[in-house]
C-alpha cells in the first residue's frame, strides 16, 4: 500500500509539473498575437508538485530523489522537442514567405503593401513574426528595424530575408533578384530537411518491426511446426 499511495503521489507530482499541452487551431495573426495571453495555472501546479514531493518524501525516501530529476529531464525533453519542431516550422515557412514577397514585389507593389498584404496569409511562427513587425510599423516604428527584429530569434535565414527587406527599404536595394536567390536558397534546405526526416522512418519502423511483427511472425510459422513435431513424437 505504501508503494501504491508513492507511486500515486509521484505520478501526480510528474502531472503538475507538466505544461499543458498545445491545442491544434489556426495560425495566429496579429490580431491574436496582440492580445495578452490567459494566465495558467503555474501557481497551483507548483503548489501541487510540492505537497506531493513532501508526502513521497515521508512515505519513500528514495522516490523523493527520483521524481525531481525524471520531472527535470522532462522539462528538458520537451524543451528540445519545441526548439525542433519551431525549427521545421520556421524551415517549411520560410518559403512561402519570400514566395509571396516576390509575388507582391513583381506585381509591382511596394513593400510596404506586399508587407501588409503577405503577413496574414503566413503559417506560424513566420506569419507571426512578420505581424509583429507589421503592427510595429503601423505604430509608429520604423519597418526596417521592426522587421529584422521580428525575424532575428527565428534563425540565420530569418535573418538573412531580414536584412534584405531592410536594405531595400533603407538603401533601396534592388528586392527581386534577392528574393529570388533567397527563395531558391530556402526550397533546397525544405527539400534537404523533407529528406532528412524521410531517412529516419526506417529507423523508426525498427520498434514495431522488432515488438510486433518478428513476435507474430514467430507465432504464426514457429510455433506450429514445433507443436507438430511434438506431436509426432512417439509417446
Amino acid at each position: 500500500m505504501i508503494a501504491l499511495a508513492a507511486g500515486a503521489l509521484a505520478a501526480a507530482a510528474v502531472w503538475a509539473a507538466l505544461p499543458p499541452l498545445p491545442r491544434a487551431g489556426p495560425a495566429p495573426t496579429a490580431r491574436t498575437t496582440a492580445r495578452p495571453t490567459a494566465p495558467r495555472s503555474t501557481h497551483r501546479r507548483w503548489v501541487t508538485l510540492g505537497g506531493a514531493m513532501v508526502m513521497v518524501g515521508l512515505l519513500s525516501p528514495p522516490l523523493a530523489l527520483v521524481v525531481p530529476v525524471a520531472v527535470a529531464l522532462r522539462a528538458h525533453l520537451n524543451g528540445v522537442r519545441a526548439q525542433r519542431v519551431h525549427a521545421r516550422l520556421v524551415t517549411a515557412g520560410l518559403p512561402d514567405a519570400v514566395d509571396l514577397l516576390l509575388l507582391g514585389s513583381g506585381a509591382g507593389l511596394s513593400l510596404p503593401l506586399t508587407h501588409r498584404l503577405v503577413a496574414p496569409h503566413l503559417r506560424s511562427p513566420v506569419g507571426v513574426a512578420l505581424a509583429e513587425a507589421e503592427a510595429s510599423a503601423a505604430g509608429g516604428r520604423g519597418r526596417a528595424e521592426a522587421i529584422v527584429d521580428a525575424l532575428t530569434p527565428l534563425g540565420d535565414r530569418a535573418l538573412a530575408l531580414a536584412h534584405l527587406l531592410a536594405d531595400h527599404l533603407r538603401y533601396g536595394v534592388p528586392l527581386v533578384p534577392g528574393l529570388e536567390r533567397l527563395g531558391l536558397e530556402l526550397r533546397l534546405d525544405r527539400r534537404r530537411a523533407a529528406e532528412q526526416q524521410a531517412r529516419r522512418v526506417p529507423v523508426r519502423l525498427l520498434g514495431p518491426l522488432v515488438m510486433c511483427t518478428l513476435p507474430a511472425f514467430a507465432l504464426l510459422t514457429i510455433v506450429p511446426l514445433l507443436v507438430a513435431s511434438l506431436r509426432a513424437l512417439p509417446s
